[in-house]
Formats: C-alpha cells, sequence, structure tokens
C-alpha cells in the first residue's frame, strides 16, 4: 500500500507540473499568437507555436521519468509532407510522437471533443489539426477532404487508424478514414510502431511511471498512383507492418528477459 500511495502522489506531483507547463508554454502565449495572426504573421506564429509545443513534449516526457529511444528517423522524407500512421496506446501518444519526431512539424487528426477545450481550439488551426466526430458519418468525410487539402498545402498530419487507444504493444483493427486520405493526395505514408507509452500511466493504475519508450519509424510507403483496390489494400499492409514490427519486439523482450 505504501508503494501505491508513493506512486499517487508522484502522480499528483506530475499532473501539477503538467497543467504548470500547459500554462506557460500555451495558455501565457496565446495573446501573443492570436496577435501575430491578426497582423498576418501566420509564418512566424506558426514557427513559434511549433517550437512552444516540442518543449512542452520535452518537459513532459522528462517529469514522468520516461526515456524515449527512437529508430528510424533517417527513413522520413524531408522534401514533402508525409502521412505518419502510428499505433494508439495512450494519452502519451502524442507528446512521445512530437519528441521522437521533433524535426518534424506536424498536426493530428483528432477526435472532436478536443475542440471544446477553448485554447486548444486556437493551437489546433495553428498546427492545421483536423477534428473528427466517428459518429457523425457527413462530418467525418469533410474531415477526411479537410485533411487531404491540408497535406495537398504542403503540410504533414499524423495519425492513429485504430481510433481508440489499445492500452497494449499490440494494435487493434485499423480503420479506413486514414488510408481515403492517402487515395486523394497520393502522399506518403510513413507507418510507426509505438511501444510502451501504455505502460507509464493507464496500465499502471493510473500512476505516472518512468517507462523505456520505443519509436520505431518504418520503410515509407508512396501510394502515388496506386489504384483504388490498392490503396484499399495499404490498410492491411500497415497494420501487418506495424504489428509484426510489435511482436518482433515483444520476441525480442522475452528473450533478454531469459
Amino acid at each position: 500500500m505504501n508503494g501505491l500511495v508513493f506512486r499517487k502522489i508522484k502522480s499528483y506531483l506530475f499532473l501539477l507540473r503538467f497543467y504548470l507547463y500547459v500554462i506557460v508554454f500555451f495558455v501565457i502565449r496565446l495573446p501573443y499568437y492570436r496577435l501575430l495572426t491578426k497582423k498576418g504573421f501566420t509564418e512566424k506564429r506558426t514557427d513559434a507555436v511549433f517550437k512552444a509545443v516540442h518543449r512542452w513534449a520535452d518537459y513532459t516526457l522528462k517529469a514522468g521519468g520516461s526515456a524515449v529511444y527512437v529508430k528510424g528517423l533517417e527513413k522520413i522524407p524531408r522534401d514533402r509532407p508525409v502521412l505518419f500512421l502510428a499505433n494508439h496506446q495512450s494519452y502519451g501518444d502524442i507528446p512521445v510522437l512530437i519528441h521522437a519526431l521533433k524535426d518534424f512539424n506536424f498536426g493530428f487528426m483528432l477526435k472532436s471533443t478536443m475542440e471544446g477545450i477553448p485554447f486548444i481550439r486556437d493551437y489546433l488551426e495553428y498546427m492545421s489539426c483536423v477534428t473528427v466526430d466517428q459518429s457523425d458519418i457527413r462530418q467525418a468525410a469533410k474531415a477526411i477532404t479537410k485533411a487531404a487539402d491540408i497535406i495537398k498545402s504542403g503540410k504533414s498530419l499524423a495519425i492513429f487508424p485504430e481510433g481508440r487507444r489499445s492500452f497494449s504493444n499490440i494494435p487493434e483493427e485499423f480503420k479506413g478514414g486514414a488510408f481515403k486520405i492517402a487515395q486523394k493526395t497520393g502522399v506518403t505514408v510513413v507507418p510507426v510502431c509505438l511501444r510502451n507509452v501504455h505502460l507509464s500511466y493507464e496500465c499502471n493504475r493510473h500512476c505516472v511511471t518512468g517507462v523505456n519508450i520505443t519509436v520505431t519509424v518504418l520503410d515509407p510507403i508512396e501510394t502515388g498512383g496506386l489504384s483504388r483496390a490498392q490503396t484499399a489494400g495499404l490498410l492491411n499492409t500497415v497494420y501487418e507492418r506495424i504489428k509484426a514490427c510489435a511482436q518482433e519486439q515483444e520476441a525480442e523482450e522475452r528473450k533478454n528477459k531469459n
């Protein structure tokens, strides 16, 4: 019990620091970003926002005590927008991806409930994020079109095709929305395998725990010129690659323990 109490206290201290970072990096600076937007300095605003977001992600992971190991960064194209597709384990996936892919600026496709947080709404716009209501087919279709337009404008996006957290290293089945974006744009798809993010919070009695997190960037997939049938097969290809990576890492960990 004493150990659990200690972890709970540690978690409360982490949450205090987390919200402090949110206030420092986002709330206090929001009027400045709004002013830049009003005066038309959108490029300067966007650069400043992404710098703040990257620092927030770095500080958040440091405060939680987790170490992030990144493999395969050299595989990501740097001369064009890409569509990052990652397995979804935890609320922590977003700061982990931002931290791991710090050389790149990209928005996210997120649930529409995020728009209900007043100041978050501004940052979703500044980062070119897209929100989707999975229960509304018409709105979801508009979200896919908006995401495609963002990629066509030269910006990258990250999506969690499972549509919900799995709380596991092995991904659940992927939904097809992300692959419709690839069909509309011919964007380069970059699969990303996340490991152990869920162990840092949700799967540890909601106590913040420092763990070793691995982010593995897999070989990019070019989607330009694919037929509708080939694009449909892309869903299974990406899923199987991420699943195989996760299973390989699981087997390696078991071998090392033995």
